[in-house]
């Protein structure tokens, strides 16, 4: 025996089972649930598929059972480490239960979206998370007759009308809080900035239920500039830059995300605007750097490691055959107020 072979036939379960001396439906279920079987036994299990360089034919076990124990999740992109949280609460939850993680991400394209689908239901998963709530028509009529015979969770936006399960935060309630947050505290002239948005649907709820609120308070809405290009910290630079220059009355801005927050904070010391004295602003994740930085940044928090944690759960629950309490659970977000917006509002008409 050489190389996960006996002569001249791959290793078998059955070879496994006779090495560990134990049935092969015991070692099946030992691969498939870890937790299933007892810490000593699924270690001899282990150790013998070590020695004999086993390897599961999953797309076998796959067609007799009709799916996998593979989960594909699927993000908009991993350019930045918004998702990292998400994807650990999922794994950590499925792997413990024999499930693996298959991952595929769109760059915020519903064309990519509806292809990424289409091949990774030819794994036959178990089930399916996907990020958002905007499909092509065609994807949507595709995923609504998949929901029917395993679960499907849509997740990080509410903005919809679920086809099976979802879970997340409503973007549009984003925008109105923030709006009303810098207005409750005397700004007047407060903007947005994103970049993207045309693609990043979810950007651009926030955007739009933002201008609506400041538009209900009779305050100006039209403070709002959406950039090309990636997100990044040199990205919120030039963007804040090209915001002040058409708009130097501008007293506070919320940012599409901490990265552009960052990058704003940057430029405006470049510029030697105080912040939050001269300049209020406010990011979107509240990832690391919101805090690491000088003054570090007020942003909107969001449990994203609890809401993979919920998703994982619930999938595994359906796939159990249990029906879940609610179709939809909002696992909500929270302003985090830090020293970029302890100030009150500059007087319009300083800066020129």
């Amino acid at each position: 025996m050489s190389g996960g072979r006996v002569g001249k036939r791959p290793v078998t379960l059955k070879d496994v089972a006779a090495r560990a001396g134990v049935a092969a439906i015991t070692v099946s279920r030992a691969l498939r649930e870890p937790a299933a079987v007892s810490a000593a036994l699924r270690a001899r299990i282990e150790q013998a598929v070590a020695e004999l360089g086993y390897v599961a034919n999953h797309a076998a076990s796959s067609m007799a059972a009709g799916h996998s124990r593979i989960v594909p999740v699927v993000v908009p992109t991993l350019a930045h480490p918004v998702y990292v949280p998400f994807l650990d609460g999922v794994n950590a939850v499925l792997d413990e239960q024999g499930y693996q993680v298959l991952l595929g991400t769109t760059e915020y394209r519903q064309d990519r979206e509806a292809r990424l689908v289409e091949g990774l239901l030819g794994w036959a998963p178990a089930g399916l998370l996907l990020a958002g709530v905007d499909h092509t028509p065609a994807l949507r009529a595709r995923l609504q007759a998949l929901a029917r015979t395993r679960p499907l969770v849509e997740f990080m936006d509410l903005d919809g009308e679920p086809i099976d399960l979802m879970v997340g935060f409503s973007h549009r309630a984003v925008g109105r809080a923030v709006a009303d947050w810098f207005a409750d505290r005397g700004f007047r002239h407060i903007a947005i900035v994103s970049t993207g948005a045309e693609h990043d649907l979810r950007a651009a709820r926030r955007a739009q239920a933002f201008a609506e609120a400041l538009a209900a308070r009779g305050l100006r809405d039209d403070y709002i500039l959406d950039g090309q290009g990636p997100s990044s910290i040199a990205g919120g630079g030039r963007l804040l830059a090209e915001l002040l220059r058409r708009h130097p009355q501008v007293q506070a801005v919320f940012l599409a995300n901490d990265d552009l927050a960052a990058g704003a904070l940057f430029e405006a010391q470049r510029r030697g605007l105080r912040v939050p004295q001269d300049l209020a602003l406010m990011g979107f994740n509240d990832a690391p750097i919101a805090a690491a930085v000088v003054p570090a940044l007020s942003s909107v928090a969001v449990d994203r490691r609890g809401m993979g944690h919920t998703v994982a759960t619930l999938l595994l629950e359906r796939l159990a055959g249990v029906t879940p309490q609610a179709r939809v659970i909002d696992t909500g977000f929270s302003i985090v107020a830090r020293a970029s917006t302890d100030a009150p509002p500059r007087p319009t008409g300083d800066l020129t």
